[in-house]
């Protein structure tokens, strides 16, 4: 009911409340043409039994049966509406019928009269149909009585006629209302869908129309009252538009601020790296030669114990140094690739963390990756296996990474202790920003970064970046850029 339109509500509305009145309205006129002619058919029973009991007093005096049978076969006879006369002694005995044969099954054979009762009519069906017997005194009861059934034929003939008229009125009536309702519906309901029209046009971004307003009525005040919601929709539009716009550009702002700060950060890395490989490194193994030959130089062998622990010292800076260098740009990454450098890495954690069992299983084609798609992958492998170092006190963990042609998906598991989110807000607060600049790296190409954790149940990064991320494009110094 509340998909179909206001007209056809409008209708059914109209129209039903005229059928349920017509159905109210034609059910009394019934009900009184009805009580009616059941007390006019039992007047005239009375009637014709009165006449005919003046008749028949003393033929009933007489008990000359036959004279009574004549006269009552010949009341039968000359009025259509009686079924049958019985003259009955005052004990209720039957002295005449008009029934040949006898009385017909479902007609009672005895009606006595009663003298401090009035004139009684009885009404009951029988094989004659249906009958409605008035028993009427003869000389108040002292001769007897007359039994006249009257026939309910005529009535129930003229009964169906006038429910026929009444019927065809009611209908004629609705037919008349409906058009009417339609009519009246038109014009009523023709404000309420032009507002509808639009709202779909509003809908549609269009916030230029407006609605006529042609009456002074509550649907004239709904109309001023929309067009006075359109014009505030549509000043608020254009500001959320302009906020809209003022939003895309801080974004794409930050956005190329969080890119200059991470290849900033890269850039002095790569500077870190070059500074200690190159002029640190050199200058740390120019220390172990000066050593080696000032070991040669010395008198006594406290002296050479002495050096000789300077420059295992020395020997193990400049290790660390080299290492320290690698894990700031790994020169490896741009040489041989993704997996070589991570595997590289991997060697370099297993030996360094000999507690912790790591995995790594790899699938498709990373000859296509650029620079910066390569770099976050091995950022986030690398900053999530130092906070597993940290904080995850894991005994496994599990890597897993892939490239299709849609995508770039790395998984990291370990079966440390987890954390829940409060742990990691109050980690956020305490600006251990480990996790946040994993995430950032991810969504400024456009990818996706998901952490899972619990207490005691371990935790899972999973890294998504698109594949048309995957492709390294120029600019216009000539460096790859995303």
């Amino acid at each position: 009911m509340s998909s179909r339109s206001l007209y056809l509500k409008f209708n059914l509305l109209i129209v039903g409340t005229i059928f349920f009145c017509g159905l109210i309205i034609g059910g009394i006129m019934l009900h009184t043409i009805t009580s009616s002619m059941e007390k006019g058919l039992d007047t005239s029973g009375q009637e014709i039994a009165a006449s005919l009991g003046a008749v028949i007093s003393n033929d009933v005096l007489l008990d000359d049966r036959f004279a009574v049978s004549e006269q009552l076969t010949k009341t039968l006879e000359t009025n259509g509406q009686v079924r049958y006369i019985i003259a009955a002694a005052p004990d209720g005995r039957i002295l005449a019928t008009t029934f040949p044969g006898g009385l017909p099954a479902g007609l009672p054979a005895v009606r006595k009269y009663r003298e401090d009762m009035s004139i009684d009519t009885l009404s009951f069906d029988s094989n004659e149909g249906h009958i409605r017997e008035v028993l009427y005194p003869i000389d108040e009861g002292v001769i007897g009585s007359l039994r006249v059934g009257m026939t309910e034929q005529r009535m129930d003939m003229l009964i169906q006629k006038r429910c026929l008229q009444i019927g065809l009125m009611v209908f004629f009536i609705c037919v008349v209302a409906s058009l009417l309702a339609t009519r009246y519906a038109h014009h009523f309901l023709k404000p309420i869908r032009t507002m509808s029209e639009a709202v779909h046009e509003i809908g549609g971004g269009n916030y230029d129309v407006m609605v006529r307003v042609q009456s002074g009525d509550e649907i004239g005040q709904l109309g001023k009252a929309f067009n006075d919601m359109i014009g505030k929709l549509s000043a608020k539009e254009k500001e959320n538009s302009t906020l809209l716009k003022k939003l895309q550009a801080k974004e794409r702002a930050r956005v190329w601020l969080i890119n200059q700060l991470f290849s900033a950060r890269e850039d002095e890395r790569h500077r870190i790296s070059r500074e200690l490989h190159d002029e640190t490194g050199q200058s740390m193994a120019s220390i172990l030669a000066y050593l080696r030959i000032l070991h040669d130089h010395l008198q006594t062998d406290d002296q050479r114990e002495l050096l000789l622990e300077v420059r295992d010292l020395t020997a193990n800076t400049l290790d660390g140094l080299r290492q320290l260098a690698v894990d700031l740009h790994p020169p490896m990454l741009e040489d041989l690739g993704l997996i070589i450098a991570i595997e590289k890495y991997l060697e370099t954690f297993r030996r360094t963390q000999p507690q912790i069992l790591v995995q790594m299983k790899t699938s498709g084609d990373f000859t296509r990756l650029s620079r910066a798609i390569a770099l976050i992958c091995y950022r986030t492998l690398q900053e999530a296996l130092t906070n597993i170092i940290r904080h995850a006190q894991a005994s496994r963990v599990d890597i897993g990474i892939s490239c299709t042609p849609q995508e770039i998906r790395l998984s990291i598991f370990d079966n440390g202790v987890g954390f829940n989110k409060k742990d990691a807000e109050q980690a956020r607060r305490n600006r251990h920003l480990g996790l946040v600049s994993m995430r950032e790296r991810v969504e400024l190409l456009n990818g996706h970064f998901s952490i899972v954790s619990k207490p005691q149940g371990g935790t899972h990064i999973q890294v998504l970046l698109p594949a048309d991320a995957m492709e390294a494009r120029e600019d216009n110094n000539g460096t790859k850029k995303t």
